[in-house]
């Protein structure tokens, strides 16, 4: 019987990490998360994908910050975020299953000619806290970034004077809009292009050496299924 036990007790230590040990924090950046509710478009594609490849998480919504820092440590397995040199080195890109446009919105204040970059130094411009996407754009104009916890906020501060441009990003950015009820008239708009979100898999998370969950997780996010959920998604948040 002794016999019995220990072979049964080895068996069970050779299976592989059991999928309800993995955990995935999303960014409560709006649209692609929320603290309050603690889902968003981020929670809502991730866990299309992981029901696809037949993996169960848990799930939370943390600030920027700490999902990502969570990511480098491995306790965020599974994150949907900015694509980025920097976090190649600690995660596993699987895919990238949509671009989010980033512009700056701006009172018109009788301009009518197209402004360039130069036309914010030294003005305010409100910047979503823990984003570093326009690090770059602010670098180049020499705007003055002022950190705002979600857009609604900054849209809030830019309808009172408080700052000369907000940040904006859609999907999200028409959501956030219509929430001021239309009180942000007479504003323009300033590309500064689109940027790649990624599914990521924490290079010290147990799940990054799971080849075969990887693949599976890719296919999902790929296929034509996870293409008309993300596209549902953008719908439904802005």
């Amino acid at each position: 019987m002794a016999k019995r036990w220990r072979g049964l007790l080895a068996g069970w230590l050779a299976l592989p990490a059991l999928a309800a040990g993995y955990h995935s924090s999303s960014q409560d950046i709006g649209p692609w998360g929320d603290g309050a509710s603690q889902d968003g478009l981020a929670p809502r594609f991730i866990r299309f994908v992981a029901k696809q490849a037949g993996l169960t998480l848990t799930q939370d919504v943390r600030p920027l910050p700490r999902a990502i820092e969570e990511l480098r440590n491995g306790r965020n397995a599974l994150a949907l975020v900015t694509a980025s040199s920097e976090r190649a080195r600690f995660a596993v890109e699987l895919c990238r299953p949509v671009s989010i446009r980033i512009s700056v919105l701006y009172h018109r204040r009788g301009l009518v000619s197209p402004i360039g970059p130069s036309w914010f130094r030294q003005r305010s411009l409100g910047v979503l806290r823990g984003t570093h996407t326009l690090d770059g754009f602010i670098a180049e104009s020499g705007a003055t970034p002022v950190e705002v916890s979600d857009m609604p906020q900054g849209f809030r501060m830019l309808q009172a004077g408080r700052l000369d441009a907000m940040m904006c990003v859609r999907p999200g950015c028409g959501h956030a809009q219509r929430q001021m009820g239309g009180g942000l008239p007479n504003l323009a708009e300033y590309v500064h292009g689109d940027e790649p979100m990624a599914l990521y898999v924490s290079k010290r998370s147990e799940l990054a050496r799971d080849a075969v969950m990887l693949g599976k997780l890719k296919a999902a996010c790929l296929s034509v299924a996870g293409k008309r959920e993300m596209a549902g998604l953008l719908t439904i948040y802005d």
